[in-house]
């Protein structure tokens, strides 16, 4: 799965939120933030499969978005 992230530096910490579900993480490094992140997201995830409905059908979409991505200044 993909998704889109975004990082920025509040303190002495680094943030990283996905802007799709409004997970957010943080970690005294870029690379740490994002490791939380992707483990907050997956017990996100893991928790809203569970909640869905066993009698429901449960699919997965790929789509392209990188094409509306601005590349963003480094973070000081």
């Amino acid at each position: 799965m993909r998704t889109v992230i975004q990082i920025y530096k509040e303190g002495k910490y680094f943030v990283a939120i996905d802007l799709i579900t409004s997970v957010a993480d943080q970690g005294l490094t870029e690379e740490e933030a994002i490791k939380n992140l992707k483990k907050g997201l997956e017990e996100h995830y893991q928790i809203l499969m569970e909640l869905a409905p066993k009698d429901r059908k449960i699919s997965f979409l790929d789509i392209e978005i990188e094409k509306y991505a601005q590349t963003s200044s480094p973070i000081s």
